[in-house]
């Protein structure tokens, strides 16, 4: 009886023993959800999820409306716009026009910039020529784009002069209140500071104010991109023979919804990737900058 027990106790023990060193042994062993969970742990593999996530979500709404809400012709489905710029893209035609739009708002929006950030540091260092400018300014940055297409067109011409005019003019007034309240809100202390150890008024501008203002220009300088692409398109639709906006103009007199789709869906992308570009480019660049501005 007694050795009974003890054999059945003992191979309890053994089975009790095997099952650790499976337990054990199947820790280290990465199953598919351990696998995907390490995978989405990584920023990037992250951020490329949750984008890839977020276009699938847009695509399945813009697949409902087209399907069960609106008109397929009001709103053509993904597939159908998709089988659409497949032969526009291999005729270059989406390419070109894409292009020709994509130098005029690099060209607008570089101006626009460099001149916003120029005179947005001097209003918000120069009290006096802020307080005789700033009537100025705040009357004509309600001026929108396309509501100086007309004066555009006379001063200028329908040629590329006016599509740079008009999207300098709604980059400029952004980059210029973003440069300016970033100057004016500089860090005092740091001023004191770099004033204490023996800088002086144009070292403590250019190392302290300007690198402390970089935040809001970079700011400023995200919101202008996107002002220059909105202003491109009514530009090139009432003053133009290429162009995006001309393609959308071209569309919409034929009633050919899908090709205005694909017009439509290229300055969606064409915007996302140089925001992506713009961001990635600030990550890289002004982190290093200002890790050193704060060090210093």
């Amino acid at each position: 009886m007694t050795s009974a027990y003890r054999q059945q106790s003992g191979s309890l023990r053994d089975l009790g023993k095997r099952r650790m060193n499976i337990d054990k042994s199947g820790a280290d062993v990465p199953t598919p959800m351990r696998r995907l969970r390490s995978w989405l742990s990584r920023p990037a593999c992250r951020s490329v999820s949750l984008t890839a996530a977020s276009l699938l979500i847009g695509f399945g709404v813009w697949q409902f409306l087209s399907s069960f809400v609106f008109n397929p012709f009001l709103i053509p489905p993904p597939l159908e716009v998709f089988r659409t710029a497949i032969p526009m893209l291999k005729s270059g035609e989406i390419l070109s026009d894409a292009s020709i739009s994509m130098i005029r708002v690099m060209v607008g929006f570089a101006t626009g910039s460099l001149a916003g950030v120029v005179i947005g540091v001097l209003l918000g260092r120069i009290r006096l020529l802020h307080d005789l400018l700033d009537p100025i300014i705040e009357l004509l940055r309600y001026l929108s784009p396309t509501a100086m297409i007309p004066i555009a067109v006379i001063w200028f011409g329908i040629g590329e002069m006016s599509k740079y005019f008009l999207i300098f003019w709604g980059t400029f007034f952004i980059v210029l209140i973003n440069t300016t309240a970033g100057v004016w809100r500089a860090p005092v202390a740091r001023q004191r500071a770099a004033a204490c150890l023996g800088a002086n008024r144009l070292q403590i501008f250019v190392l302290v104010v300007v690198p402390s203002a970089v935040p809001y220009i970079v700011t400023g300088m995200r919101v202008a991109m996107a002002s220059s692409f909105m202003s491109i398109i009514p530009a090139e639709i009432l003053a133009a023979n290429s162009g995006i906006g001309y393609l959308l103009q071209q569309s919409s007199m034929l009633l050919q919804t899908n090709r205005i789709f694909v017009a439509l869906l290229t300055i969606c992308v064409l915007g996302f990737i140089v925001d992506r570009i713009f961001r990635l480019v600030v990550d890289k660049v002004l982190a290093r900058y200002m890790s050193f501005v704060s060090q210093t």
